[in-house]
């Protein structure tokens, strides 16, 4: 239901620039992003026997772009996502145990993108739903612990970046992206078990969410452009040549 949400909110916003006689162009796009994952849990970075080792996660997918004369656009991304989160931890006897995960995901967002001078900031939500969420604790084979994690999730996403070569149909940005999710990735089994701690239970229970920097490369296709025939008062799309 947020997804329709959001999308009939854009719907409308696109509605309303083309009824201001706005010329939309159009551009796909290539991307592919890697950079750390991190489950985030309070509870966890406080406590002085754990520690999160760096982990990182990639992302690959495609984009539709609408774009508004030569700032304004829309951008409809989808992704496919596999993230890590490794921590160490300390018993009392034995230091540096194990306890790692990773989750694999697709993601869709939706950003405004606001360009100039070469450069862009994009703003926008995530909303992800989860494939399959793997654990290795003590250096043990993978196991499947996806019912100790949530189905879906969504997440507020920030980014900026800048133009780096291309023409004006074919163009190559680099960019960077922060991701903070909004909800509790850990299901209520999970939290009975006091995962993703496995062993420790603190007084207080903290969310835990799955948060992301990605360093991305996006290459960038324009292929037409909505616009009013001089015959006529209908909008079609042309293609560029």
């Amino acid at each position: 239901m947020q997804i329709i949400r959001s999308a009939a909110l854009l719907i409308g916003m696109l509605v309303a620039a083309q009824s201001v006689h706005a010329q939309a162009w159009f551009d796909l796009g290539f991307k592919f992003g890697v950079g750390p994952t991190i489950m985030y849990n309070k509870n966890i970075f406080d406590d002085r026997d754990y520690d999160h080792v760096l982990t990182s996660g990639t992302a690959i997918g495609g984009k539709l772009g609408v774009n508004f004369a030569d700032h304004h656009a829309f951008t409809f991304d989808y992704l496919s996502s596999k993230s890590k989160q490794n921590f160490e931890y300390s018993d009392g006897v034995v230091n540096n145990l194990r306890n790692e995960f990773a989750w694999d995901h697709s993601d869709i967002l939706i950003m405004y993108r606001y360009s100039g001078y070469g450069a862009f900031i994009e703003l926008g939500p995530k909303f992800s739903s989860v494939k399959e969420v793997r654990q290795s604790f003590l250096g043990a084979p993978e196991g499947d612990v996806s019912n100790l994690f949530e189905d879906n999730y969504k997440s507020v996403v920030f980014g900026f970046g800048s133009y780096l070569m291309g023409s004006d149909l074919l163009t190559v940005q680099v960019g960077v992206r922060l991701h903070y999710a909004l909800d509790d990735f850990i299901s209520p089994e999970g939290q009975a078990l006091n995962f993703p701690t496995v062993a420790t239970a603190y007084q207080e229970y903290r969310e835990t969410r799955a948060t992301a920097v990605q360093f991305g490369v996006e290459i960038n296709y324009a292929f037409g452009r909505f616009a009013r025939a001089a015959c006529s008062h209908r909008w079609k799309l042309i293609l560029f040549e």
